[in-house]
């Protein structure tokens, strides 16, 4: 069951979502830049909020309908956005600094994917949610 939403509605649009090769990095890259912009400066206090807690997330990705984007492995363009909020972001033999708000997958109880087909390659990307998770 949802509880309080400690994420809300984080949208990165303009880019295919990938599931591996060189374009992995940069999606990860987009995606922490997306996520940085719009949490700002209470980036500090969320990961106070999340942390400890039991979570599950909610992403949706928009894939290009009639191409091979639309084709991709849900569960593996899940791994990319997971990479993001944890520690440290691994991308083949390099690794970055991640957001570190979730700090072990462990703590996800629940994901939800969804694959929404869009129009244009400008409109595909990500957006997710972060709920704490509750079981009353």
């Amino acid at each position: 069951m949802k509880g309080d939403i400690l994420i809300q509605n984080i949208a990165v649009k303009g880019f295919i979502p990938a599931t591996a090769g060189k374009n992995v990095k940069d999606d990860k890259i987009k995606i922490k830049t997306a996520i940085e912009t719009k949490l700002g400066k209470n980036i500090d206090s969320v990961k106070k909020r999340i942390e400890g807690k039991p979570l599950w997330v909610s992403i949706t990705y928009f894939v290009q309908k009639d191409s091979t984007h639309a084709k991709k492995d849900i569960d593996s363009l899940s791994n990319v956005l997971l990479a993001v909020l944890s520690p440290t972001m691994a991308s083949g033999k390099e690794i970055e600094k991640g957001l570190d708000i979730i700090k072990d997958d462990s703590v996800v109880y629940k994901m939800v994917f969804e694959k929404k087909l869009v129009e244009s390659e400008k409109d595909e990307g990500l957006a997710f949610s972060v709920y704490e998770w509750s079981t009353i």
